[in-house]
């Protein structure tokens, strides 16, 4: 078949695959979510582990070092199981940190609320019985109520409570499998880079042109750099922020400093979006203790977060994947009003990734242009 001929059919095909796929819409979308639920755990765990690799790489690195040196040296495998595990055992490490932090000073909270509510319920019954109020409308209401109605109401609606409780039960159990399955692809996805890279190089040299080979392989290793550079940048931002919390809750005289500047390092792992929950959570273990200190922390958080968000983070983040601060910014709101959380995470490394090709192509057309004039 000839090249033209080729192409006009391809061409062909494609539309009246859209064609009919826009008469069928409905069952198209439908389809469309029934895989991407189907694929969700392997985007899930192909995900976290491209998270898990980019420590792992560098430990791996300051393994092979260190064992350089040693008489007996390791195997490649034994190296990469040992980072693997090392890596673990950090984000282990931080978790139980923060829920040891956290944990506790929930209890105490809730403690201390519980106390003050105990030693003022006296108080609040004397004032309700001094206040000598005129309850006749509260029974002439009671009295209008039609109770037979009401409990035919209250009888119809428990079906509606049951099938939203079933429905409830159901999508938790979902997203734990999900989770589960995510968590273990991980690993495997983890343990085994090295095969999964050669599989994946070898499929794209088999089926691709060569030009279009070297194309794809040289983004997708420009991407993977920029995003081991960009999680290395988020995580020296997030110890940052979290410093910076913890200051300006002790200058301010905020109680759980330090507790706040653990939780907003951790948090702050996900770009202007994680800060706001720890915020959250902030804010209600002040409010706790004190409604007006709630307000307080609410100021002085948002202030440093705003400085954090302005200044610092377009800086040490963009610098990171070698993105000015405004295409930083940009890149952030773009990917999260498309794909939210994920697509504030992956667009600022893949903008620099786009950023650097286009600068490429430009540098390689003003070269071939040079000798024309």
């Amino acid at each position: 078949m000839e090249p033209k001929t080729k192409q006009s059919l391809l061409v062909t095909v494609v539309g009246v695959t859209l064609f009919v796929a826009l008469l069928r819409l409905s069952d198209v979308l439908v389809f469309a979510a029934k895989l991407i639920d189907l694929v969700l755990p392997i985007l899930a765990g192909g995900i976290l582990a491209l998270f898990i690799n980019v420590p792992m790489t560098g430990l791996e690195k300051r393994l092979n070092r260190l064992f350089g040196k040693a008489k007996k040296q390791p195997s490649a495998k034994v190296i990469h199981l040992l980072s693997f595990f090392i890596t673990l055992l950090g984000v282990v490490l931080v978790l139980v940190l923060a829920l040891t932090l956290l944990i506790p000073e929930l209890v105490q909270s809730f403690h201390s609320l519980y106390v003050q509510i105990e030693a003022n319920i006296p108080r609040w019954t004397a004032y309700l019985n001094a206040q000598d109020a005129d309850m006749s409308w509260l029974m002439s209401w009671l009295e209008g109520i039609n109770w037979e109605q009401l409990l035919h109401k209250v009888t119809a609606s428990i079906d509606t409570v049951l099938v939203n409780a079933v429905g409830a039960v159901s999508a938790t159990v979902n997203i734990v499998v999900t989770a589960s399955f995510a968590l273990i692809i991980s690993v495997y996805m983890s343990l085994g880079t090295e095969s999964l890279s050669h599989h994946a190089r070898t499929l794209v040299c088999a089926y691709l042109k060569p030009s279009h080979a070297a194309g794809v392989l040289k983004f997708c290793r420009l991407f993977r750099q920029s995003f081991a550079n960009f999680l290395t940048g988020q995580c020296s931002e997030a110890v940052i922020l979290g410093v910076l919390m913890a200051l300006a809750f002790s200058v301010f005289k905020i109680p759980y400093g330090s507790l706040v500047g653990v939780l907003t390092a951790i948090c702050a792992i996900i770009p202007y979006v994680g800060a706001l929950i720890s915020c959250v959570v902030s804010v209600f273990l002040v409010l706790l203790v004190d409604p007006v200190l709630a307000v307080r922390c609410l100021i002085v958080y948002l202030a440093v977060q705003f400085v954090e968000n302005q200044f610092i983070y377009p800086r040490v983040v963009g610098k990171s994947v070698g993105l000015s601060p405004l295409y930083t910014l940009v890149a952030a709101m773009i990917g999260g009003k498309l794909f939210g959380i994920i697509g504030i995470i992956f667009f600022i490394p893949l903008t620099a990734v786009v950023i650097e090709l286009v600068k490429e192509d430009a540098c390689r057309r003003l070269r071939a242009k040079e000798p024309l004039q």
